[in-house]
């Protein structure tokens, strides 16, 4: 049977939304807040009419895009009959269909990461949302989630053909798909049959909440989501000129050896704790190496109700790409990396002298492979601690400016 439609996959960090072509329609699920002007492009180039967008669930973790993509292009929301949504979406459940072109899909309730996911299941294709992931399901303890739940929908993917190509809405390993048959070999919640033991493993499981969630939550359900605007670097240098500030969120080491004046930096993975700092008065361009960190940080500020902010796509690179003026520092290599540097070449060394010397030198990647199993043991280091009293690394710890320890959430949606 010829194929009624195709697939483009777009990632948006380790999220994953898709555009559904049939003919001349098209049909967009999980549409990310950092993407309408991907999708806009998408949509115009290839000359489509999106006949209608599909959230698969309440996201937690990230904004959707919908509300601002149906009111742009007057097309139809669909969620569960169980979503709450001030946008007023068609709600569906077991037994519709969602058309699109000369293709629908079947529309399954999947209750298990929230009470409100659906997925969509067509042409030996099924989009799985947050339920079923490659390798890991979705966590449990979010809205209305249940592992008893959980374990019901995973039952009724596994009665599908095992040649059934699995799309889920995330992934933390750079998957882009899987199969039923696939997961139901080494997805360890879909090998389970002892409902009892599954549940048990899911209530079991404790994980961090993510930071800025209940605020996520909230702008999905009342649809107030604001798109994040991107920008090249002629226009992130014009705005610069204008009075908007600059937030890199790149590492402090990565910052210090090369970037933009005047700029604030703050690391992404401190962001969450010190965001107060940029509320106020301020316009904020979010800027990293490639864009890829500030997408993640411009949703965060976002989620916060720190506006206006924009992302700058490219970033530095693109920034350096124009031949804009940058300020550059000779910055010292970090510990972390003089400990791989030096256990590297002992490990090589000592192997090299076991091979063409005499089997006695075998002791010193021995030696040092004890060292880094210690290490990891107990968390402490002491060719780390050896190397701190160097004079060159006392001088740049003291040097080294010190952030918060506050993670944005670190653990996505996922249980493995």
């Amino acid at each position: 049977m010829k194929a009624t439609f195709r697939v483009e996959q777009i990632r948006s960090g380790a999220c994953f939304s898709y555009l559904l072509v049939s003919g001349s329609h098209a049909l967009l699920i999980d549409p990310h807040i950092t993407k309408p002007a991907v999708y806009r492009q998408m949509i115009r180039k290839q000359g489509l009419t999106l006949a209608g967008i599909v959230d698969t669930h309440t996201h937690a973790d990230h904004i959707s895009s919908a509300a601002i993509l149906q009111s742009e292009f007057h097309c139809p929301l669909y969620m569960s009959k169980k979503a709450l949504s001030a946008l007023n979406p068609q709600r569906v459940g077991t037994g519709d269909t969602i058309p699109f072109g000369s293709a629908k899909l079947e529309v399954l309730d999947s209750p298990g990461h929230t009470d409100d996911s659906i997925s969509l299941l067509a042409e030996g294709m099924v989009f799985t949302g947050d339920v079923l992931m490659i390798n890991a399901v979705g966590r449990t303890d979010f809205q209305n989630g249940s592992p008893d739940d959980m374990f019901e929908t995973l039952k009724r993917f596994k009665a599908l053909d095992a040649s059934t190509i699995v799309y889920p809405a995330h992934d933390y390993k750079d998957h882009t798909q899987s199969t039923v048959g696939a997961e139901m070999e080494h997805n360890p919640f879909m090998t389970q049959t002892d409902k009892p033991a599954f549940v048990q493993t899911g209530k079991s499981k404790t994980l961090a909440k993510p930071y800025n969630m209940d605020a996520i939550i909230d702008i999905n359900r009342q649809g107030t989501a604001v798109e994040i605007e991107a920008i090249d670097a002629a226009q992130v240098k014009k705005r610069l000129d204008s009075g908007w500030k600059l937030l890199d969120v790149r590492r402090t080491d990565e910052y210090q050896a090369v970037r933009i004046e005047p700029s604030l930096n703050i690391p992404l993975d401190t962001l969450a704790g010190q965001a107060e700092r940029l509320k106020g008065d301020g316009k904020w361009i979010v800027s990293c190496r490639s864009g890829a960190r500030a997408a993640q940080a411009a949703e965060l500020l976002l989620s916060l109700g720190i506006q206006p902010v924009c992302l700058a796509k490219e970033s530095l690179n693109g920034w350096l790409k124009n031949g804009y003026p940058v300020v550059k520092e000779k910055v010292p290599v970090s510990l972390e990396r003089q400990v791989r540097l030096i256990a590297g070449m002992l490990v090589l060394t000592g192997s090299l002298l076991n091979i063409w010397v005499s089997h006695w030198f075998l002791i010193i990647p021995i030696f040092v492979g004890s060292g880094l199993t210690f290490a990891g043991l107990t968390d402490s280091c002491m060719m780390g601690q050896l190397l701190m009293k160097l004079p060159y690394n006392r001088k740049a710890a003291a040097n080294t400016p010190t952030h918060g320890t506050c993670a944005i959430g670190g653990g996505g949606c996922s249980i493995e």
